[in-house]
């Protein structure tokens, strides 16, 4: 379905659902991997719900599912247990992200699949470790995040912890689970067997954190603090956000200097804003004793910011090596032409949404030939894999459909 890609030709038998799960297996699919993703007759996936609208599939399953085939089977069934067995034979990759010993209470377990395929990359995506004491605790991602250390260091100094805007325990679970499939896969041409790979969310936002712990926790013993829009490893200045006009909900600019010995960023950022008399300042000799009179130095900084958009203030700073940001929301993002042509927003044409324009593959590849897919209607792919690939006939396909298991 996604063209030529690097993971063409690898089947991957996806049990996942919600965001963590299937943002590995979209990944997987937008490499190439034929990816049949199994969904409850009648319902599918409780993803596929929406609030708005309960008549049409919701816009996160939309997000989250390109590329796939989509398979009904009911696995709590002896027949549907018998088939996701045969499949789990002809695939490359087995991916689940169900509650704690969901699946092994439905008969597939890591020992069950392997004895059937050896060569299986058995994959299982949990909210903490299976071999530890929370082990059976139920999880999303505010709560692996939680757990990980992310709102910890979250939020500003005087206030609680806070969770970060986007989901860095669900699609960094499944990114980095994607990772460990692909070098699986990797290992299995030199080796010719499959393996077991756990990946939890908890583990995952520990992971992402480490770059904060070296200042504080190793050097001073003491736990990263909350820095707000600052840096989160040390006290400098200037660094954070700026607002701009016409002064919206988002109207603003992030900016930083550096912080090494070195750098002329600002010096070079006193000059473009017109206050060159700071740099005479000796209270603005250093980032950290910027950082002592932040206030007095964001106020002039805001002055000059605020006569310009926030798109003006990051050309005009970067322009000059001044690492500046807009802070771009997601009408920004949408229509922005750039992303666009890049494919970094790609248009799909969705049966019941009509025209969706949706994030799409991150990495550019020269031998990843993507082309995008609406995600699939529910059971659309059950001819194409019970009967092509199993060879079930239509009378056991009807047989099947009348007993609830497909």
């Amino acid at each position: 379905m996604s063209g030529t890609g690097p993971l063409s030709g690898y089947r991957v038998l996806d049990m996942t659902q919600f965001e963590a799960g299937t943002v590995c297996t979209e990944t997987l699919a937008w490499m190439g991997a034929e990816v049949w993703k199994v969904e409850r007759p009648v319902t599918g996936e409780q993803g596929r719900y929406s609030f708005v609208s309960p008549d049409k599939d919701g816009f996160g399953f939309i997000l989250l599912n390109l590329n796939k085939e989509s398979i009904t089977c009911n696995a709590k069934k002896p027949e549907g247990l018998a088939l996701l067995k045969r499949l789990a034979a002809e695939a490359d990759v087995f991916v689940e992200n169900m509650g704690p010993g969901s699946v092994e209470r439905l008969g597939l377990g890591y020992e069950v699949l392997k004895e059937l395929n050896p060569r299986l990359v058995y994959t299982q995506m949990k909210g903490f470790g299976m071999d530890g004491p929370y082990a059976d605790y139920p999880a999303f991602a505010p709560i692996g995040q939680a757990t990980g250390g992310v709102p910890a260091m979250t939020g500003f100094p005087d206030g609680m912890p806070c969770q970060p805007g986007v989901n860095v325990g669900d699609s960094g679970l499944g990114y980095m689970t994607a990772l460990s499939i692909v070098a699986a896969l990797l290992q299995r041409e030199r080796t010719g067997e499959g393996q077991y790979i756990e990946v939890d969310m908890q583990d995952t936002c520990v992971c992402f954190g480490r770059a904060n712990w070296e200042p504080y926790y190793f050097a001073g013993g003491k736990t990263p603090k909350r820095a707000g829009n600052g840096m989160p490893m040390e006290n400098v200045a200037p660094a954070g956000m700026y607002p701009c006009k016409p002064f919206g909900y988002n109207d603003y600019v992030h900016i930083y200097c550096s912080r090494h010995p070195g750098s002329r960023q600002f010096e070079q950022l006193c000059r473009i804003i017109g206050h060159e008399e700071l740099l005479e300042d000796p209270r603005m000799g250093t980032p950290q004793s910027r950082y002592l009179v932040r206030e007095e130095l964001d106020a002039v900084i805001s002055e000059w910011t605020s006569r310009h958009t926030k798109q003006e203030a990051m050309d005009i700073l970067c322009k000059a090596d001044i690492p500046a940001g807009a802070v771009l929301d997601m009408d920004d993002l949408t229509r922005d032409e750039y992303l666009r042509s890049r494919g970094t927003m790609v248009e799909i044409d969705h049966p019941e949404r009509g025209k969706l324009v949706v994030p799409g593959f991150a990495p550019k590849m020269s031998g990843n030939d993507l082309h995008y897919e609406c995600s699939p209607r529910l059971g659309e792919h059950n001819k194409k894999v019970y009967q092509d690939l199993l060879g079930l006939t239509d009378a056991e396909m009807a047989a099947l459909k009348e007993k609830g298991v497909i």
